[in-house]
């Protein structure tokens, strides 16, 4: 079985239907996109183009925004209808910046103007559905110059789908998954649009409340139903995203292996 198959067949065992598949322009060829994603939609699952650095929050780095998008249009203009992406994902995080410390009103300005830019953007010439990463502290955010109007949703304002970063590892509590998602799916839910909340697998230097590295799949999986269970009665929820594919994957094949000799 190739990589290509292995991961797939991976996907579609747990009932992956969107992959968010980071776009390497310089070093993987068109064609490399284009036979994984025709395997993929051949199984039901979407793949969107996911691209994104924390400098793309700034006015100055727009150029790099207009290359993605440009080079997603171009590549789906150019192929078979299964093997285009479905939309863009983007992991925009200026917060991580050193300007978001020195003045984060103004690098919060920058940052909306580049996503009222990508809005405008990915509507010609047809268009393209775009879902964004945010911080699952986002409704904490405002936005200059308004009072009580935040981040999480100003992004649904603008746009159809939201994940978010919920990157801790049980379900409830005061700091659980389901009680930091659970404004914005609300949110979501009151404008008819859709929250996707994401959790973490991969290791993480940021402490271990906030993956899953430590606990594995199995752990992860009860810890997600639980979230599923809570979150499923609001509309705007759309469901689970696992960020650390690699990581998943590991921790699956070694909680399920079949021992020799069996």
């Amino acid at each position: 079985m190739s990589d290509r198959e292995e991961i797939i067949a991976f996907l579609k065992q747990n009932d992956v239907t969107n992959l968010y598949l980071y776009v390497d322009r310089q070093n993987v060829p068109a064609k490399e996109y284009a036979r994984f994603i025709k395997a993929a939609s051949h199984q039901g699952i979407r793949v969107e183009a996911l691209g994104g650095d924390p400098s793309w929050g700034l006015k100055s780095n727009r150029p790099y925004i207009q290359e993605f998008i440009e080079w997603v249009e171009s590549y789906n203009t150019n192929v078979e209808e299964d093997e285009r992406f479905s939309g863009i994902h983007l992991d925009i995080e200026p917060y991580l910046l050193p300007e978001w410390k020195s003045d984060q009103d103004h690098t919060l300005e920058e940052w909306l103007s580049n996503m009222e830019y990508i809005a405008r953007e990915v509507q010609s010439p047809e268009p393209l559905e775009v879902s964004f990463d945010l911080p699952f502290w986002a409704n904490k955010i405002e936005i200059p110059g308004y009072q009580d109007y935040y981040l999480s949703k100003w992004i649904l304002k603008r746009f159809n789908t939201l994940v978010l970063m919920d990157y801790r590892d049980t379900a409830l509590g005061d700091d659980g998954i389901v009680a930091n998602a659970l404004e914005a799916v609300k949110e979501a839910s009151s404008l008819g649009k859709s929250v996707i909340v994401g959790v973490d697998i991969s290791k993480s230097r940021e402490g271990n409340k906030t993956t899953f590295h430590e606990e594995g799949s199995r752990k992860m999986e009860e810890e997600l139903a639980i979230t599923k269970d809570q979150l499923e009665k609001y509309d705007g929820f759309r469901g689970i995203a696992v960020h650390g594919f690699p990581a998943w994957m590991s921790a699956y094949q070694k909680e399920n292996a079949v021992p020799k000799g069996s």
